[in-house]
């Protein structure tokens, strides 16, 4: 899980992400979003749940962003960070 230091529900919405990501493309998200916080954050900076869902927005192919969405849902603290 790149070593990141995870705000609220930060790391169950990485972990539910990437089990939402059909099995063949796992890895890829999983590396993909690992040196994409890394990169853009840091690996000692605390990844909070809104900087989270913002690299997932960003990154996601357009037409399974929804479904992405839906999927973290539940989690987010603020629900609104899904919508918007």
């Amino acid at each position: 899980m790149g070593g990141f230091n995870w705000s609220g529900n930060a790391r169950a919405i990485y972990e539910r992400s990437i089990s939402a990501t059909p099995v063949l493309f796992r890895r890829y998200t999983q590396e993909g979003l690992d040196r994409i916080l890394a990169s853009r954050y840091g690996t000692k900076k605390r990844i909070s749940e809104a900087m989270l869902v913002e690299v997932i927005r960003e990154n996601t192919p357009k037409p399974f962003l929804g479904a992405g969405m839906k999927a973290i849902a539940p989690l987010l603290t603020d629900p609104s960070l899904a919508r918007r």
